[in-house]
Formats: structure tokens, C-alpha cells, sequence
């Protein structure tokens, strides 16, 4: 079975989301990967077929280092469960994701992508640039009912299932119980007693160069859900960027650059280590709080195993949200043009298979998007992961938006930080511009009718 793309891709209007906001994406840079060592005879590209018709599929993530490794064992055994029927050749793409998409448009797709972020999956579903795998998940029984439902939600679009992830993240503030016992505080509430906790751990040397902060807040994305605010109207289909919420968030994040100063942050940060290494700025204690997933758990079992680490969720204003987390992360999905699409389609079903998303999402201590496997005690027998779960089961979870234009808002919300950060734009300006520009985006799309 082939589901078909509802409409044809223009390479024209596909391209226009790449200029629009592509870079926002640290993803993928990419070739063509040729047929390792063991690939069967005779399949040189992208979906070609032996004479076995045994389908080769080329697999391009955004995983690298440790996880991508253990991607690659997820890879291996599918391969050897599917001798004779379909090899998969993964390829990890890293940094570029412009030619990921330039790969899409330009009808040379890899067979399946998950290098694609859950924001920007409405802007390639809605230019044709993936095809709809609802059919397929109808026919396996699949009907979201396993899945948190925030998720299996977030994957629908015009009445479509885009792709699926097999992995899910959860914001969390991990701390050094230790560094807080030094300073005679306690994990924070409010988001007063943030300032003061980080105050208290903020270190300074002789000539007033930062040694040890206590926090350097930054993801509007995150915070200005904290604070209550939100990003788009979607009855409306008016972006709500300058949400008085979002900008108080924006203003309390700079009062962290303007009291260290920025000039120092920055040269600060500059000196940070390898973030996966035993160098992390957090396990060698620059960073009293850092803001992170539950991911970070098996960065710190792997690169600083005696570190005694805790996390809590975010601590709100009057007013804000409690127990608040935003979700994204890595969709699975087949491509316009992908030559063989049943095998594609199989490949990100067996993936999805409980065992096997269970397996890949403990060895890199993600949280599992079914409910089955991210309730197992091998997850949440640490509280640290309960917590992560917990959040994401809450009342304030939030998704991207689901628009076309997320892509360019994510962009643009980075740099109006960045403005406010170096003292060229007041917060309200910044994201000002910002509604201005991206609903004049939004605007062009909704009249194309893409």
C-alpha cells in the first residue's frame, strides 16, 4: 500500500520554508550514503530494488554521538528480523538542515527522515513536501489510544497522520543538591525564590569575573508558557507572540543578563565545555541550575557518575502556569518521492513496536511517547524520569503550535531573545516585531492556501 501526498509538491513554495526558518533546526547536513559493507548486492540508491526485490532504504537522523550509536543497534536488529525483505542504511545528519529539505524539493529524498522537528512538521506536511501515513496506521490498528494523547494529537493535520516519534522530551531544572546545601537553600517554588537561589549561588572572582552562576534562563518558548503566555491564536490564525505574558518572561530573563552583564555572560559561557563530555559546564559546577530534559540522566550516569543530581519542574510567577513542560523532538517520516514507501512505513512501525521504542528510549533515557512502556518501572523507578512523565501528563504540556508558519516564529522568538539579551531591543519591541513580521508570513501562506 502507497498513501499518495494530498497535493503536489512545488519546489518553489517547499523552498520558501527553508529561507523562512529552516536554521532554527541544528540538524542536517547530508549525501546520499552509498551501500555499506553487508548491504545486499546490487542496491546502490535511495529505494532501488535487487532482483531479490529486497527494498534498501536510506535512513537520515539528527542523532549523533552516544545516542546515534544506540540508534544504530535499534538498526542492526530490525535488520536482522528483515533478511531478504529490507536493509536499512542509516545516516546521521548533523548541522544543515536546509539540505534536508533542499533533498525533499528536489525529488532525491531519503526513504525515511526523522531529522525533521515536530514544529516544523505542519510547514512540510501543508507544502506536500511528506506523505500521510494515515492509511498505514489504520490498517496496522493503530489509533493513538497507546500514546499520550497530546502526542498522537500533535502528529494530526488536516484530518492526516504526518509520522510518529518514538522518542519524547520533558523541561525540567536540574540541580546539585550539594551546591544548595552549601548556600543554605532549598529547591525553589516561586519564581522570586528562583532569583534568590541563583543569586546565592553566583560566584565572582577578584575582578568581578563570573566563576559559578546560579541560572542563565533562556527558551521563550518555555517560559512564556511558564508565565502564562501563549504564541497563536488559532481560531483567530493570529500569531500572539507580544502576549503581555510572554513579554514579562522575556523581561525576567534579562534581568539575569543585566545584573551579571551581558559582556561577562557571554565571555562566561565562551569558556563552557563540551556539552557531552565530562566538561559540561553543570557537572564541573559553572552552572548551579541548568534548564534540561530528562534526557540529561544518561548524560550524567555516562560523563559524571558520582554527581549526586536532582531536577524539579520550573517555578512559576503569581499568575503562571505550575508543572509546566513544552514538548518537540524528532517525527518520523517518509518523504514525497521516497521509491519504496510500504518499506518505509515498515521500518517506522516496527520502531514503534512498544519492546523496541522501550529499549531505544532507556538506553538513552528518553521518555517513550506510549503510555505502556513510559510507565515501566525500568523509567520511573527514578524519580527524576517520574517527574518527567508527570509533567507531560499534566494540564500544562504544550506542543508547537500547529501552524505553518512555526518555523520562522521559532527563529524569529530566538532572535528577539538575543536583541533584548544585548540591550538593542526593550522586550516589548522585540516581540513586537516579531507578531509584525511572522503574521505577515502567516498571512501570505493562509492566502495561498497552503
Amino acid at each position: 500500500m502507497s498513501d499518495q501526498p494530498t497535493r503536489q509538491l512545488s519546489r518553489r513554495s517547499f523552498l520558501q520554508m527553508v529561507s523562512a526558518g529552516g536554521a532554527v533546526m541544528a540538524l542536517a547536513a547530508c549525501t546520499v550514503p552509498v551501500a555499506p559493507a553487508g548491504a545486499p548486492a546490487g542496491q546502490a540508491g535511495a529505494g532501488s530494488a535487487a532482483a531479490s526485490e529486497q527494498a534498501f532504504l536510506n535512513y537520515w537522523t539528527g542523532w549523533s554521538g552516544f545516542e546515534f550509536d544506540e540508534l544504530q543497534k535499534m538498526v542492526d536488529k530490525f535488520n536482522e528480523a528483515n533478511t531478504d525483505k529490507v536493509f536499512v542504511n542509516m545516516t546521521t545528519v548533523f548541522g544543515q538542515y536546509e539540505k534536508v529539505l533542499t533533498a525533499i524539493a528536489g525529488g532525491n529524498p531519503p526513504d525515511v527522515v526523522s531529522a525533521v522537528w515536530l514544529h516544523e512538521l505542519v510547514s512540510m506536511a501543508s507544502r506536500g513536501g511528506l506523505q500521510p501515513i494515515t492509511q498505514y496506521a489504520q490498517t496496522a490498528g493503530i489509533d493513538g489510544s497507546e500514546y499520550f494523547p497530546q502526542f498522537w494529537d500533535a502528529w494530526q493535520y488536516n484530518g492526516d497522520l504526518w509520522g510518529m516519534m518514538i522518542t519524547s522530551n520533558s523541561n525540567v531544572i536540574a540541580y546539585q543538591p550539594a551546591l544548595f546545601e552549601e548556600v543554605g537553600a532549598t529547591a525553589p517554588q516561586s519564581i522570586a525564590e528562583l532569583d534568590a537561589v541563583a543569586m546565592k549561588l553566583e560566584k565572582m572572582d577578584a575582578n568581578g569575573n563570573i566563576e559559578r552562576v546560579g541560572l542563565i534562563p533562556s527558551g521563550l518558548t518555555w517560559w512564556g508558557r511558564v508565565f502564562g503566555g501563549s504564541f497563536y491564536d488559532a481560531d483567530a490564525q493570529k500569531i500572539t507572540a507580544n502576549d503581555p505574558n510572554v513579554v514579562a518572561a522575556l523581561d525576567w530573563e534579562n534581568t539575569y543578563r543585566q545584573r551579571l552583564s551581558p559582556e561577562k555572560v557571554a565571555a562566561f559561557q565562551s569558556g563552557f565545555g563540551d556539552f557531552m563530555s565530562t566538561q559540561n559546564s553543570f557537572f564541573v559546577s559553572k552552572e548551579g541550575m541548568t534548564q534540561v530534559g530528562e534526557w540529561f540522566i544518561q548524560f550524567q550516569k555516562k560523563f559524571a557518575p558520582d554527581l549526586v543530581m536532582e531536577f524539579m519542574p520550573a517555578p512559576y510567577p503569581e499568575g503562571g502556569n505550575d508543572n509546566t513542560t513544552t514538548f518537540d523532538g524528532s517525527v518520523f517520516t517518509i518523504p514525497t518521492g521516497a521509491k519504496t514507501p510500504d518499506a518505509s512505513w515498515e521500518f517506522v512501525r516496527w520502531l514503534s513496536e512498544p519492546q523496541n521504542m522501550g529499549d531505544f528510549c532507556f538506553n538513552i533515557q528518553n521518555v517513550p511517547p506510549k503510555l505502556a512502556p513510559a510507565s515501566e518501572d525500568r523509567f520511573v523507578s527514578d524519580p527524576r524520569f517520574q517527574l518527567a512523565v508527570d509533567l507531560l501528563s499534566g494540564p500544562h504540556a504544550f506542543g508547537p503550535d500547529k501552524m505553518p508558519v512555526n518555523s520562522l516564529l521559532y527563529s524569529r522568538l530566538a532572535e528577539a531573545e538575543s536583541a533584548v539579551f544585548n540591550g538593542q531591543m526593550s522586550a516589548q519591541e522585540a516581540l513586537d516585531q516579531v507578531t509584525t513580521e511572522v503574521q505577515a508570513e502567516l498571512d501570505k501562506v493562509l492566502q495561498r492556501g497552503s
